[in-house]
């Protein structure tokens, strides 16, 4: 018989990233039968916390600074799940900003616009985060990303009841939004904070009468399907993996409460700092765009894509476009800068990387099921790709979430 721990949950379950993060921390608390479980909004969290002892250990969407003084003088293990504050006194998982804004930039550079912007929240951490690293990654291929800068007057109205709350009402600074949206060179391909973001720039984008993605593309973050499914183009999305967040709290909080960690000094086990890589772009219509392009292009590449993992052949690629080799090699050089053969490569590639991270199959199994010939063969390219071996990749992002 086990003696009962208590533990308090304070995550929102109004946003997507909120009950995935609750999804996946009942999936690693479900092996831990002396965890007893309570849920409360996250702005309940300071009055419980000054009632003293009643909780063994937090893991906390910690949104304010009388909250983590409440907190920490607990003397209890506290798991910070935040995006809002980088400097956190507590053990904390968040997603990976840096490859957030990396992995966007890449998925707009592949579409060669001619101009990229980034629309997020001025003076939120997570948001300005990614916006550094979209920024960088954009810089290496000789890009500067036009960022929306609205006035510091209407900063005050992005607080954390706003950013938690996933309202689909007008944004707060939609005339500000409207008149920037309307001043962007055209084509123009923008990275969005979020999905909630990225919804609200499409609403602006229609309004004035700007068509997407072939004025304007629009990419968020969240891959949310409420906002990305039944926006109208349907929203491209960077899925940030929320569900490995909250199994990564869990067991953050598991191993300082069998090490003895306190809240904001750590204890016996070193208080954990894990980001949580995400796990791809979920690419739609709202990205489905590439300026100069032929028509017949994007559905091209989309069932590449589709069909990565079947025995795919350059031959098969220009019998879907119904051209001739020269023909659709052109287009891919001209417009993508790449061979049809090496996009289809990336395309197993980028298929491997989800298998391999999804699951622990063997890379002879996953070089199969992403429509590679050989193991060998496999292994080579990705490691040409990645700069690391198949097994070794996965066991960088598997130790990224320890």
């Amino acid at each position: 018989m086990h003696d009962t721990m208590k533990i308090a949950v304070a995550v929102e379950r109004t946003t997507l990233y909120g009950r995935n993060l609750l999804r996946g921390l009942l999936e690693e608390a479900s092996g831990r039968p002396d965890w007893e479980l309570s849920l409360m909004e996250p702005g309940a969290v300071a009055a419980a916390a000054r009632r003293g002892g009643v909780f063994d250990g937090w893991i906390c969407r910690v949104t304010d600074a009388s909250a983590a003084r409440a907190l920490a003088r607990t003397g209890r293990p506290v798991v910070d799940c935040s995006l809002f504050d980088e400097s956190s006194p507590f053990a904390f998982v968040r997603t990976d900003a840096a490859r957030i804004g990396a992995l966007g930039a890449e998925h707009l550079l592949s579409r060669r616009y001619p101009a990229y912007a980034w629309c997020g929240l001025p003076g939120v951490a997570f948001s300005e985060l990614r916006r550094e690293a979209f920024a960088a990654r954009l810089a290496r291929e000789g890009h500067v990303p036009l960022v929306y800068a609205p006035a510091l007057g209407r900063r005050a109205r992005w607080g954390v009841d706003t950013l938690l709350g996933e309202r689909l009402a007008e944004a707060p600074d939609a005339p500000q939004l409207r008149l920037w949206a309307r001043s962007l060179p055209k084509p123009v391909a923008v990275f969005c904070s979020d999905d909630l973001r990225a919804s609200q720039l499409l609403r602006v984008c229609r309004d004035e009468g700007l068509a997407v993605p072939s004025d304007v593309a629009i990419l968020g973050v969240d891959d949310d399907p409420v906002l990305c499914l039944f926006a109208s183009p349907r929203l491209s999305s960077v899925d940030n993996d929320s569900v490995a967040v909250g199994r990564a709290a869990a067991a953050a909080l598991a191993r300082m409460l069998d090490g003895g960690g306190s809240a904001a000094e750590g204890g016996a086990a070193e208080r954990p700092s894990i980001t949580v890589p995400p796990r791809g772009v979920s690419a739609r219509a709202s990205t489905d765009a590439f300026p100069g392009a032929p028509q017949w292009l994007p559905d091209v590449l989309s069932w590449i894509e589709s069909n990565a993992g079947r025995n795919l052949s350059a031959c098969d690629v220009f019998a879907r476009a119904g051209r001739s080799r020269t023909h659709v090699e052109k287009a891919f050089r001209d417009v993508l800068g790449t061979t049809v053969q090496k996009k289809i490569a990336a395309a197993r590639i980028d298929m491997a990387k989800k298998l391999l991270r999804g699951s622990v199959r063997p890379v002879s199994e996953i070089a199969a099921a992403a429509g590679f010939g050989s193991a060998e063969y496999f292994s080579r390219l990705f490691a040409a790709a990645e700069g690391l071996p198949p097994a070794a990749w996965r066991e960088r992002e598997a130790c990224a979430l320890r």
